[in-house]
């Protein structure tokens, strides 16, 4: 997993969903659309000529489009992207580069188009396969979309596919996710992130809970969709290795294993947020904001976070522990000079009384209980 990680930021959605607080926009119709679409990618082209300037001819490891939705664009765009990427870095061989894409926004000749440039990991935002849910979610697609888009990415010659998935829908039940997991496994994708659905505030989701219209998902039904997951997708082939993701031998995704390994990355684009040289980032938000100040050749960053030590100890060791085989003893005391128990043995100790966190002698890890009480864990190590 050699090299730098590069992460752009697509903001543009057909529609909101109703659960999602990311930062995202509707995309206007006509000619304003079009518009707004040019400027972005000149601003993004920008940003990527006044990144590499300051990072060097790196050799990139992953390149990861996120969004929004990326496919909402032309593939022709994404592909011009791409050149420009490979213009100002020079890539490893086995370069992984994912595009997010929703249903209904793919067609087999733009997929096609995109393998060709070198895209060669697709990451479909499922979220669930049932009409209902994906109606509550505020999805623009419905079941049939997803079959199409996934086997017109199997056509196109994707054999690296991830699928998205939501469980704590208001109203769901084991069945009905059970029901949804064997539709999904059933599809023999090569991975699957599987979220618990958060009510974030401001979201139309989370109003309708706070003004009493929707029930959230109880706790104790959370409780019972996580431990089918786990147990479901094991039977059917799949390794947890991280806590909400899963993927067939040698199929994780290598870019977020970067985030995880907390190592440095490049983050472009509106909202995105990056880790370069010691200095965490944020990227404005404000379309308008971005674009000016990318445009006129200066990092359009909202915020810089000059790391210390111990921040980056804490980021290492909060990601680390996230990954099922844990947090490395070695690459710890490599990266830090000390052992994980000179500054942690306490908690640890605390922690595996509890029966939360376990360890042998290479790795430090949360047990199944543990991870089910990911925050409250990582919580000691803050």
């Amino acid at each position: 997993m050699a090299g730098l990680a590069l992460y752009l930021h697509i903001p543009f959605c057909a529609r909101k969903c109703r659960y999602c607080a990311f930062v995202s926009h509707p995309l206007p119709g006509g000619g304003a659309g079009k518009a707004l679409v040019r400027d972005y990618l000149r601003a993004l082209r920008r940003e990527i000529n006044t990144a590499a300037s300051l990072a060097g001819r790196q050799v990139l490891g992953s390149i990861y489009f996120g969004g929004g939705t990326p496919t909402l664009l032309d593939p022709s765009d994404l592909v011009s992207l791409l050149e420009e990427i490979r213009e100002h870095f020079d890539w490893g061989d086995d370069i992984e580069i994912t595009v997010e894409a929703n249903p209904g926004t793919v067609s087999a000749d733009g997929l096609r188009l995109l393998r060709d440039a070198g895209v060669n990991r697709l990451s479909i935002g499922a979220q669930s396969f049932n009409p209902e849910e994906l109606e509550l979610l505020g999805r623009i697609h419905g079941v049939a979309e997803i079959y199409s888009a996934f086997y017109a990415a199997r056509e196109a010659g994707f054999d690296n596919l991830s699928l998205d998935l939501i469980y704590g829908i208001p109203g769901q039940n084991p069945s009905g996710w059970r029901a949804v997991l064997e539709e999904a496994v059933a599809l023999h994708p090569e991975h699957l992130s599987v979220y618990g659905l958060s009510l974030e505030e401001g979201t139309p989701l989370a109003e309708e809970v706070a003004g009493g219209r929707l029930q959230a998902c109880p706790e104790e039904t959370q409780v019972a969709l996580w431990e089918i997951t786990g147990s479901l997708l094991k039977a059917a082939g799949y390794e947890r290795y991280e806590i909400a993701n899963f993927a067939r031998p040698g199929r994780q995704c290598r870019h977020n294993l970067t985030y995880w390994l907390n190592r440095p990355y490049l983050g472009i684009g509106a909202a995105a947020h990056g880790y370069f040289n010691g200095i965490r980032y944020a990227t404005h938000g404000d379309l308008k904001t971005y674009i000016e100040n990318s445009l006129r050749g200066r990092l359009p960053r909202a915020w810089e976070e000059h790391q210390t030590p111990e921040q980056e100890r804490t980021d290492t060791v909060i990601m680390g522990l996230r990954l099922t085989r844990g947090l490395s003893r070695s690459a710890f005391r490599h990266r830090f000079g000390y052992s994980f128990e000179d500054v942690f043995g306490e908690q640890l100790a605390v922690l595996e009384q509890e029966g939360l966190m376990e360890e042998n002698d290479e790795f430090i890890y949360l047990t199944e209980r543990g991870r089910l009480l990911a925050n409250y864990v990582l919580a000691h190590f803050v």
